[in-house]
């Protein structure tokens, strides 16, 4: 029985790393919470946030958040999923392994009420080739009073230089949906408590949007989420 001890921890340590990896939120001792203050929130060092151009490529030096839209004037291209509207994020210099930090912006829906939202792809470029399509998920729904409603999500990539953020045509239409959030009672800056009800959102799925994105270069791969 004592030799079995050391093989079940091991094995325990190896399954909580495995499930880590694939989704840092279900990480027993990482909440929600931390998670976005972790990755979204307010840095000891400030972090630039720029606004692009509404045309060309977008410089993205690493360290720094940059917001752009993805509009009707963007680009075509027939990607591997299919024909999207997309930017391009250029890096300095390629990254070996990189961590891509996206937050989407909720807009108003131009076809009736609510909200609609952006499903992020992402194609790294390759000469004059696209890699297959990263898929910006789990997405997370952040809401807080007096700011747009976001999706927050994060993903590794290896050997980086350009990027052509784009998106899936079958995902227009379809909707994304949040799990029921828990009442939230928390103060503001002002020092004021607001306080919500438990909701269940959903969201459709554009063909455009308005997007903030980070670039941070890791250590290692798979590392930064």
């Amino acid at each position: 029985m004592p030799r079995q001890t050391p093989l079940f921890a091991i094995l325990l340590l190896a399954a909580c790393a495995s499930a880590h990896a694939a989704n840092p939120l279900r990480f027993v001792s990482e909440t929600f919470g931390d998670w976005k203050d972790r990755l979204f929130g307010t840095p000891k060092q400030p972090v630039p946030e720029v606004k692009a151009s509404a045309k060309g490529p977008i410089a993205l030096p690493p360290g720094t958040r940059v917001s752009f839209d993805i509009d009707d004037e963007a680009p075509e291209n027939d990607f591997s999923k299919g024909k999207s509207r997309y930017r391009v994020i250029e890096l300095p210099e390629e990254l070996e392994h990189a961590a891509v930090r996206v937050q989407v912006i909720a807009r108003k829906n131009p076809a009736g009420h609510g909200n609609v939202v952006f499903k992020p792809l992402l194609y790294v470029i390759e000469g004059d080739d696209f890699r297959a399509p990263v898929e910006v998920k789990p997405l997370h729904l952040d809401i807080r009073p007096f700011r747009k409603s976001r999706l927050l999500g994060c993903v590794t990539l290896d050997k980086v230089r350009r990027i052509a953020v784009a998106t899936a045509p079958d995902a227009v239409g379809k909707s994304y949906e949040s799990e029921v959030r828990e009442a939230v009672k928390a103060p503001t800056q002002g020092g004021f408590y607001y306080t919500t009800d438990a909701v269940k959102t959903k969201l459709p799925f554009a063909a455009t949007g308005d997007l903030v994105l980070e670039v941070t270069r890791e250590a290692k791969a798979g590392e930064g989420c």
